[in-house]
């Protein structure tokens, strides 16, 4: 029986180890994020809808649903608690953390979830 235990726990710390580890998102910085949006236009999908969004460096920018009304905003960076914080007529200013992910893209926090985007350079929206 000791025997059976032993060669059991073996072969699972051998199966283990040979997994590939797998990284926690790692939150992003204030300017970290500040760089990372500052002047560029990002795509992803928000609650399973797809979009696409350029930030001014001017603090505006334009989020474009597909499927949906265009919208104008604002956006910074708050560098005491580290997040991104958007304002819209409809909910006011709201503070979200971003992470970098394992396959080296961007997600928003959103609650319990992330919300996968990738990064364009410049404004690439009309």
């Amino acid at each position: 029986m000791k025997r059976r235990f032993l060669l059991a726990a073996i072969a699972a710390v051998t199966v283990a180890t040979a997994l590939p580890a797998v990284a926690a998102p790692k939150r992003l910085s204030a300017s970290e994020i500040d760089t990372l949006l500052a002047g560029n236009t990002i795509s992803g999908t928000w609650s399973g809808t797809a979009y696409h969004q350029y930030f001014a460096t001017d603090g505006t920018t334009l989020y474009v649903p597909d499927g949906g009304e265009d919208d104008e905003g604002k956006w910074r960076v708050n560098a005491d608690t580290n997040e991104y914080e958007s304002w819209w007529r409809s909910t006011g200013w709201t503070p979200y953390a971003m992470v970098r992910t394992d396959e080296d893209g961007y997600a928003w926090v959103n609650g319990d979830r992330l919300e996968p985007f990738t990064v364009q350079e410049g404004r690439q929206l009309e």
